[in-house]
């Protein structure tokens, strides 16, 4: 067989594992009702996006003048009912089991926790990698006066990096229509943790621009059963509003011009792809074979 012949196999297979890593359709479909409408239409500031690297020239390095997070107060979730919306779960009613006080362009604001849910694959990619899930925790402005920042939401994606169990995924029952045992936010986040800010939307209908969105940098893990497990909860829910094997993220929209603040960074430490390696989209078969026909 001549080289060339194992050149074209190699990347056919290089091709198809890349799709089957995927693992099926990413995004659902905006053809429903409410997203022809509005702000949702809108080419300015929607979310999601994806996160270029700090390099480029829309990520800003802050000294905290235009997000610094002053205090997290948050107390365990040790009830709330959940439900099944479409593939999101959070607390049917409103949470009250903390806040955070942020400076947002020098001023100070106070947001309650109002709810939580998730996503099935991550809507915020990291310089254009997706990842499995992203959990969204919706912030609500204790001033109601003030619609443009009615809403601060935080986005924590996650990988099944080391296998272990998550811990918060646990606790909450994750894909499990049940209460909720005792939880605690603040084993997923810290506020000396670097995340980036910037201003976007909501990703459901109605798309409010009204958003300021926090996206922590470190990619927290969870085993690969838990991730599993939600997935085929998503799916089998969605199967009859978004059609066979669809998640439940919105696909990434313009930057339009936006800037990106990151925040707590450290410019002296390495720039890790948060513990991403080039061999996650290569099956370790595909790179053998590849040894075996190059060595021949």
């Amino acid at each position: 067989m001549s080289m060339f012949l194992y050149f074209i196999i190699f990347y056919a297979l290089l091709l198809i594992s890349s799709v089957i890593g995927n693992e099926g359709p990413l995004q659902y479909p905006e053809s429903h009702e409410g997203w022809d409408d509005g702000e949702c239409q809108s080419l300015q500031i929607q979310s999601p996006i994806d996160i270029p690297p700090v390099e480029d020239n829309s990520v800003v390095i802050d000294d905290g003048s235009h997000a610094e997070i002053k205090d997290l107060v948050y107390t365990d979730i040790n009830s709330g009912e959940v439900k099944f919306d479409h593939g999101h779960k959070w607390t049917t009613e409103e949470l009250d089991v903390g806040y955070l006080d942020i400076y947002l362009n020098e001023t100070l604001y106070k947001y309650k926790l109002h709810s939580f849910h998730f996503h099935l694959y991550s809507e915020h990619r990291l310089q254009n990698r997706q990842y499995p899930m992203e959990l969204h925790l919706v912030h609500k402005n204790l001033n109601k006066d003030d619609h443009e920042n009615e809403n601060l939401v935080i986005g924590i994606l996650f990988d099944y990096i080391d296998g272990k169990e998550n811990k918060f995924l646990k606790d909450i029952n994750l894909a499990d229509e049940t209460k909720i045992k005792s939880a605690s936010i603040l084993n997923l986040i810290n506020k000396d943790d670097t995340f980036y800010y910037y201003k976007g939307s909501l990703t459901t209908v109605p798309c409010t621009e009204n958003v300021n969105w926090i996206v922590f940098k470190d990619v927290r893990s969870m085993s690969y059963n838990q991730f599993k497990k939600f997935k085929e909860w998503v799916e089998s829910s969605n199967s009859t509003y978004y059609g066979v094997g669809y998640g439940n993220a919105r696909g990434p929209k313009r930057l339009s011009n936006r800037k990106i603040y990151i925040e707590n960074y450290d410019e002296n430490s390495p720039n890790k792809k948060n513990g991403e390696c080039w061999l996650s989209s290569l099956p370790l078969a595909t790179l053998l074979l590849y040894s075996i026909f190059l060595f021949n």
